[in-house]
C-alpha cells in the first residue's frame, strides 16, 4: 500500500514535468546533446581534432622559434614541448563535458570521472614542468624540477590505480525504491547537468575573451571544482526528496567533501597536489565500498515491481 502511495505520487511528479513545455524541452535538448557525444562518429571526431590542434601547435611554435610570426602571435611559446600541455589541456575540457554528461546517470560515476580528470591533470602538470625544461634536456639544467615532475607523474598513477579499484567495487543500486521516483530524479538531474553546461561554455568563452583583451585569466578547472562543489552539495539535498536513507545521505555527502578535497588537491603545489589527490582517491574508495555492502543489505527485503529498471543512481 505504501509502495503504491509512493509511486502515485512520482508518478504524478513525472507527468507534471513532462507536460511542462519547457522542462520538456530543456531534457530533450539534453538528451540530444548526450546521444551526440557519445556517438563513434562524435568520438572520431574529437580525436581527429586533438591530432590536428596538437600538429597546428608544434607547427606554430616552430614558427616563432624561426621568427616568421609577428609581433601578434606573441602568446605562442618557443618551447616544442608546450605543445603537449596544450594538447592535453584541450583533452581535459573534453573530459569535463563528459563529466557533466555523467551526473545524469549516477553520482558514483561522476565521482569517478572527477577523479580521471585530477589524474590526468596531474599528468599535465607532470609535462608543464617537462615544457619549462630546455630543448636539449641535461638533468644538470632540471635535477630541482624532475622532482616535481615524478611526484604528478607517479600521483596521476596511483589515482589512475585507484580508479580502477573504485569501478570494481560499484554495483547497480538505486536510491528509488519506484521506477517514476527514478525517472523524475533523472529528470532533475538532467537539467541540472545542461545548466552546468551552459556554465561550462560560458566559463570558456570568458577564457578566450580574457586572454585575447590582455585580462589576468583565472584558473578554468580550478573555478570549475569550485562550482562543482556547490552542484553536489544541491544533488544531496535533491535525493532527499527520493531517499531518506542515513546510507544514501551520507554517501552523497561523502561524495560533495570528496569533490572539495580534490578542489584542495588542485590549488596545492606539488608534491601535495598528488597526495591530496591520493587522500581523495582512498577516502572515495572507502566511501563506495561500504556503502554498496552495506545498502545491498538494507536493500535486500524491499520488493519492487519487475519492471524496474535498478540503476546506479
Amino acid at each position: 500500500m505504501i509502495y503504491a502511495e509512493i509511486s502515485y505520487f512520482y508518478r504524478l511528479e513525472y507527468i507534471a514535468m513532462y507536460n511542462h513545455r519547457t522542462i520538456r524541452g530543456v531534457i530533450k535538448v539534453f538528451d540530444s546533446i548526450q546521444n551526440r557525444w557519445q556517438s563513434r562518429s562524435f568520438m572520431k571526431l574529437l580525436g581527429t581534432l586533438l591530432v590536428v590542434f596538437y600538429l597546428l601547435s608544434m607547427l606554430m611554435i616552430e614558427l616563432q622559434r624561426m621568427g616568421l610570426l609577428g609581433s601578434g602571435f606573441s602568446f605562442v611559446p618557443v618551447n616544442h614541448f608546450k605543445s603537449i600541455e596544450l594538447a592535453f589541456t584541450l583533452l581535459l575540457f573534453f573530459e569535463v563535458v563528459e563529466l557533466v554528461l555523467s551526473l545524469e546517470k549516477s553520482v558514483s560515476q561522476s565521482m569517478h570521472i572527477q577523479l580521471e580528470i585530477l589524474s590526468l591533470i596531474l599528468l599535465r602538470s607532470a609535462f608543464k614542468v617537462v615544457g619549462d625544461f630546455p630543448e636539449v634536456i641535461t638533468m644538470n639544467a632540471i635535477k630541482e624540477d624532475v622532482v616535481f615532475m615524478f611526484a604528478d607523474a607517479f600521483g596521476a598513477l596511483l589515482i589512475f590505480f585507484g580508479v580502477l579499484v573504485i569501478k570494481r567495487f560499484e554495483k547497480s543500486l538505486s536510491i528509488c525504491r519506484t521506477e517514476d521516483g527514478l525517472q523524475s530524479f533523472v529528470a532533475i538531474k538532467k537539467m541540472l547537468a545542461l545548466l552546468l553546461l551552459v556554465v561550462f561554455l560560458t566559463m570558456i568563452i570568458l577564457d578566450v575573451v580574457y586572454f585575447f583583451m590582455g585580462i589576468h585569466v583565472f584558473d578554468f578547472f580550478h573555478s570549475f571544482y569550485t562550482i562543482l562543489i556547490f552542484s553536489d552539495v544541491l544533488v544531496v539535498f535533491i535525493s532527499l526528496r527520493y531517499s531518506d536513507s542515513y546510507l544514501v545521505l551520507f554517501r552523497n555527502s561523502g561524495f560533495a567533501l570528496g569533490t572539495v578535497i580534490i578542489r584542495l588537491a588542485l590549488n596545492a603545489n606539488a608534491p601535495f597536489n598528488a597526495l591530496l589527490g591520493l587522500v581523495a582517491t582512498l577516502f572515495v574508495m572507502g566511501l563506495v565500498y561500504f556503502y554498496n555492502k552495506a545498502y545491498s543489505d538494507e536493500m535486500k527485503d524491499v520488493k519492487l515491481p519487475r519492471k524496474f529498471t535498478n540503476k546506479s543512481r
